[in-house]
């Protein structure tokens, strides 16, 4: 059985939150208001972020699942303020095409949670 794990934390200027196991739509809005209330926390106080995005282990029940979580993550204003990304995902196709199409230098993608940590920690520009 996949646990479900749907919660952001804070460590410092690090956001780290986790969409893992099987995601129905309803998680993805429980999700996204946490995750939305951190994030703003940091944009009032004018402070930039880093984010880790943890979805190792990520399995949405519908296609739908995965657009509205596209939707509500890829959000302007959050984005804006976030200095650098790393996004934890499975090995396999999907990471190697992100991998070999991203042309962002702030954004990563691993399949090792400490190195995408250590990554984000030692970002800076």
């Amino acid at each position: 059985m996949i646990v479900k794990n749907v919660n952001t934390e804070v460590s410092g200027d690090i956001i780290v939150t986790h969409l893992i196991g099987q995601i129905k739509m309803e998680d993805v809005n429980d999700w996204f208001n946490d995750f939305e209330k951190i994030c703003q926390q940091f944009i009032s106080e004018g402070r930039e972020y880093k984010l880790l995005v943890d979805r190792k282990g990520y399995i949405p029940d519908h296609f739908s699942v995965q657009k509205e979580w596209k939707d509500k993550f890829f959000n302007k204003t959050m984005l804006k303020h976030s200095k650098a990304i790393a996004f934890l995902l499975e090995k396999g196709e999907i990471m190697n095409h992100l991998k070999q199409s991203n042309t962002k230098e702030s954004v990563e993608f691993f399949d090792n949670y400490e190195q995408a940590f250590k990554w984000l920690v030692e970002y800076s520009k």
